[in-house]
């Protein structure tokens, strides 16, 4: 049973019958409590894009993120469609990895499915190629992108992202007043470079200059979270005296804070830790590690309010940079 089938056996119109499923009010009590009837007894389920196509609005917006499994991706996910959910969007959820052919792979089936407006999560966006297509599908298709900052500007994206060199600054400003005199950056080496990953390195490089006499930037990468690779960190911190690490992802310091702690060292009394994003891991360890929080509900706040205004057609912020939140725990 259609639409139509249903205005038949109602005896009302097939725009009465759209109105009374769009919930909407200009309907007579007779005409409403008759059509709910027949839809309930036909067991008739409204067909999403046919009401699309009926009310010239999908109510679907798409959410890319690359990795569902990590912290940022996944808490924005969450926030994003709780907060759609709550203006009346649904969300349809794609997993693009960082591959630049299944990127644009799934934004062809978000605009296949006719999706009003696409959410973008994570920095891998920000490459180059695939950014230029996203600029040319905003031209139709209004977007938001967290952790995401572009030198090619567009009016019809919202590009919101975390101050990392302020975040670094904050961290090591805490290092050098704890009295630690040698730190130590620690990163993930992905086999490729992403903007938030230079904007940290880069802002803990300037907080060395700014907060140390002698600054000595050292930088050590992991190549995978694979618990070998913590021991050669460790190895390395004891040959070199390193005294406290800044970490460039809480989830290499949860691993490492737990093998180090196993080993017979003592954190923070032989080292200090600090991570970056703040999961909720950290605060499950024997001593809470010390993060730097990214604020994602407020970037979420801020990317949704701002699409939502491109979106009505009004004046929007496009290039939107948030503090982020230095939580001083028990590792420092």
């Amino acid at each position: 049973m259609d639409i139509y089938d249903i205005a038949k056996a109602s005896g009302y119109s097939t725009a009465t019958v759209s109105r009374v499923i769009n919930k909407q009010n200009n309907v007579s009590k007779k005409a409403k409590e008759k059509i709910e009837k027949v839809i309930k007894e036909s067991g008739y389920t409204p067909n999403r894009i046919a009401r699309s196509l009926a009310k010239k609005s999908s109510e679907l917006i798409g959410i890319m993120v690359p990795d569902i499994r990590k912290y940022f991706e996944s808490q924005s996910a969450y926030e994003l469609e709780k907060k759609l959910e709550s203006s009346g969007f649904s969300t349809l959820l794609c997993v693009t990895t960082d591959d630049l052919a299944k990127k644009k792979s799934y934004l062809d089936l978000l605009l296949e499915n006719q999706v009003e407006a696409i959410i973008g999560v994570g920095s891998t966006y920000e490459q180059e190629d695939f950014y230029k297509t996203l600029v040319e599908v905003s031209k139709d298709v209004p977007m938001a992108m967290l952790n995401v900052s572009s030198n090619i500007g567009s009016d019809r994206i919202v590009n919101v992202y975390i101050d990392e060199i302020d975040a670094m600054d904050q961290a090591v400003s805490l290092f050098e007043r704890k009295g630690y005199k040698k730190p130590l950056y620690v990163s993930l080496d992905r086999g490729f470079v992403t903007r938030s990953y230079v904007a940290k390195k880069a802002g803990f490089i300037e907080a060395l200059y700014k907060y140390y006499d002698k600054p000595d930037f050292v930088e050590y990468k992991l190549t995978s979270h694979e618990v070998s690779e913590f021991h050669g960190l460790i190895d390395f911190i004891s040959q070199n005296d390193f005294d406290c690490i800044q970490f460039e992802l809480d989830s290499l310091a949860v691993i490492f804070y737990k093998l180090y702690v196993n080993s017979g060292h003592k954190v923070p009394g032989d080292l200090g830790l600090i991570g970056f994003d703040n999961i909720d891991a950290t605060n499950f360890t024997n001593q809470t590690i010390t993060s730097i929080d990214q604020r994602i509900d407020k970037q979420v706040d801020l990317a949704v309010s701002n699409l939502f205004k491109i979106m009505k057609g009004e004046e929007a912020s496009n290039n939107i940079m948030v503090k982020a939140k230095l939580v001083e725990k028990e590792t420092v």
